[in-house]
């Protein structure tokens, strides 16, 4: 890989807005609503390496792919080829620039015209780019057939003739035909069986020794983006969350979110017992995403507030229930049931948190406490004890002004006011994560995380900022 001091490709805060308003009337009375795939991206594509994009679906990942090459067009911010703006070319400049840059996409098949056959699909770019005609065009095909492992024999044959891998293959070299320096990889291995992934990344790797080329590749599986990439970002709700080289980004420090997704990636071992961090809630809307850092109604290691005196993890726990009680439609949400033989049923769960072999059996009856059944209808004392057990709050928190709280807020869900509750909580329960964006801290060489708890303000001990401290150069709303 070059060290080259000009990148091949550098982008820099890049947005892809859609608008997804319904209708006419929403229009004329200016209820729009934009869906922020993509809200802000920056990076660097050096010459001859990998950048592994990884993140979960839904992210942006492939917004942001389309957008670098213009397949679909950005809202805002610019794209750079050796130095050029690509967001400023005209449509034929664009053109001439693609024999530059090329894309592999996902499904090999949809992406393949079912009435051309594979000679006709290689072929396609030298036609359109004029770059070959007559026997010249044909000893090319067969050239690249070659190259991407294809016999050339088959140049007639069509689509859907060949197996999943062989249209994988057809499309590399359908992108190989313009002899590009760039080709961004839309998760090109996962539609693909286990064994014909390894035969896919092992052709990619082998192309880019041999041709010299810069990889953006597009992945949600951490085992390829590991394998294949010599530097990873992390992409969480249209926004890059840790960027560096691959090694530093696979071991601590790490963002929470990464945290959270290298511990999912299974271990060849039948004793594994996958034990991962276990993310709660949902991936919020980006037509309407949260203020401060995006990953805070998520996140299992959220900045308490700096005036609290609860531990970090029963904080948490409370700012849990603040958060489900803000977007709850009933109580029930809100509060672990038991089943007739002691188990406890989460809300939203389908089993049992704990093993009936393995947990303590509560010698108390609990007549009122059943599946199916209101738990309003049961008395004030045990539904206190069931929201504490969905939460895993203790019976008494040792702070007492925050135990007040929560006795109130417990008692307004009692009486179903879900809304006065939510409020109560959220007052009192903020962190700094809900109201300070992130930027990105430097944690090593070329290895930045945008997390508060790397601010220099951040008291590692206390898990809190110092002495009520709000955190240094990050602003009070959502980026952009």
């Amino acid at each position: 890989m070059s060290d080259s001091v000009e990148p091949v490709l550098r982008v820099e805060g890049l947005k892809t807005h859609y608008d997804s308003t319904d209708g006419f009337l929403d229009r004329l009375l200016g209820r729009s609503r934009r869906v922020r795939a993509v809200d802000g991206v920056d990076f660097e594509l050096r010459e001859g390496e990998t950048l592994g994009v990884v993140g979960e679906s839904g992210c942006g990942k492939t917004t942001l792919a389309r957008s670098v090459l213009r397949l679909i067009e950005p809202t805002a911010g610019s794209v750079y080829h050796r130095g050029e703006d690509l967001t400023t070319l005209s449509s034929a400049e664009l053109r001439d620039r693609r024999t530059d840059l090329q894309y592999v996409f996902q499904d090999p098949l949809s992406s393949l015209n079912p009435r051309l056959t594979a000679g006709d699909v290689v072929a396609e770019p030298l036609d359109v780019h004029g770059l070959a005609t007559g026997s010249e065009r044909d000893e090319r095909v067969r050239e690249l057939l070659e190259t991407v492992g294809l016999n050339p024999n088959h140049a007639g044959r069509y689509p859907h003739e060949f197996s999943g891998g062989q249209r994988q293959r057809l499309g590399i070299a359908r992108a190989l035909a313009v002899d590009p320096e760039v080709i961004v990889c839309d998760e090109p291995v996962s539609a693909l069986d286990a064994s014909v992934q390894a035969q896919i990344l092992n052709l990619l790797a082998d192309l880019q020794e041999d041709f010299g080329l810069s990889y953006v590749f597009i992945a949600h599986d951490l085992r390829v983006v590991e394998h294949v990439s010599d530097r990873v970002a992390v992409m969480y709700l249209g926004e890059f969350v840790e960027r560096g080289p691959t090694d530093a980004v696979f071991e601590p420090p790490h963002h929470p979110y990464t945290e959270a997704l290298l511990s999912a990636i299974p271990e060849p071992d039948p004793l594994w017992d996958g034990d991962g961090i276990r993310l709660t809630g949902t991936v919020p809307s980006p037509i309407d995403p949260p203020d401060g850092c995006r990953f805070h109604t998520r996140c299992p290691r959220l900045v308490p507030g700096a005036d609290s005196d609860l531990p970090a993890n029963v904080w948490r726990s409370v700012a849990a229930l603040a958060r489900r009680a803000a977007n709850a439609d009933d109580v029930t949400s809100l509060t672990a049931t038991r089943g007739a033989d002691d188990r406890t049923i989460r809300a939203g769960d389908s089993t049992p948190r704990t093993d009936p072999a393995t947990r303590p059996r509560d010698p108390t009856p609990r007549p009122d406490a059943v599946i199916g059944r209101d738990p309003t209808e049961a008395s004030r004392e045990t539904f206190g004890g069931l929201v504490r057990e969905e939460f895993d709050l203790p019976e008494t928190l040792p702070d007492a002004g925050a135990e007040e709280t929560l006795g109130e807020a417990i008692d307004a869900l009692y009486d179903d006011r879900i809304g006065t509750a939510a409020a109560l909580l959220e007052s009192a329960f903020t962190s700094p994560c809900e109201r300070h964006h992130p930027p990105e801290y430097g944690v090593g060489s070329d290895h930045g995380i945008a997390c508060l708890r790397y601010d220099d303000g951040f008291d590692e001990e206390a898990g809190t900022f110092e002495d009520g401290s709000e955190p240094a150069g990050s602003s009070d709303s959502t980026a952009g």
